[in-house]
């Protein structure tokens, strides 16, 4: 990891907060694009634990826990259990303070920051707002035809938040994990 120790910068600033043993709480919108389709998707993004984040939407909520990823999908009535490649590296994992095997590069601006994860060929950008510094847009790029962002619409720390909602549901269980 590249970010520079000490450093009074939008980006570490947001990475310091992570370590406050509050639970982070962003209002996201989620972009996807694949081979010129794209699908999107608002929802609440939680960051509970290192390597604990939730995301939850109406359509879907999905809850990582170190290796495990665990997806409730509402429209299908789905409960979906796989594992995660300990070489796998998304953008929520990134959001959610996972900076292994990210490389920072030389800065643009205060309010931009590139970056790269080399053992995956991705790259990216942070971008924060001029005014507040807050965190308000990451962009990965996977390849030419495949690029996910995250646009931040608000930001928030919370006390406490409750993950057990999936026990109450009689939805058909899929098991993928090896």
């Amino acid at each position: 990891m590249a970010l520079l120790i000490g450093e009074d910068n939008p980006l570490n600033n947001f990475y310091r907060s992570l370590k406050q043993n509050l639970i982070l709480e962003m209002e996201i919108d989620f972009f996807q694009n694949q081979f010129g389709n794209t699908i999107n998707s608002s929802g609440i993004f939680y960051v509970v634990a290192n390597k604990k984040y939730v995301y939850d939407s109406s359509s879907i909520k999905m809850i990582v826990e170190d290796s495990l990823i665990t997806t409730i999908n509402n429209e299908t009535r789905q409960l979906v259990y796989s594992s995660i490649d300990k070489d796998h590296l998304s953008i929520l994992d990134i959001l959610s303070g996972n900076l292994d095997n990210i490389e920072f590069l030389n800065k643009a601006n205060k309010h931009i920051e590139h970056f790269e994860v080399l053992k995956l060929g991705y790259k990216g950008t942070f971008q924060f707002d001029k005014d507040s510094g807050l965190l308000k847009l990451v962009k990965l790029s996977i390849d030419q035809d495949q690029s996910l962002m995250v646009e931040v619409k608000s930001v928030n720390f919370i006390e406490d938040f409750d993950i057990s909602d999936i026990k109450d549901k009689n939805y058909e269980v899929i098991d993928l994990r090896d």
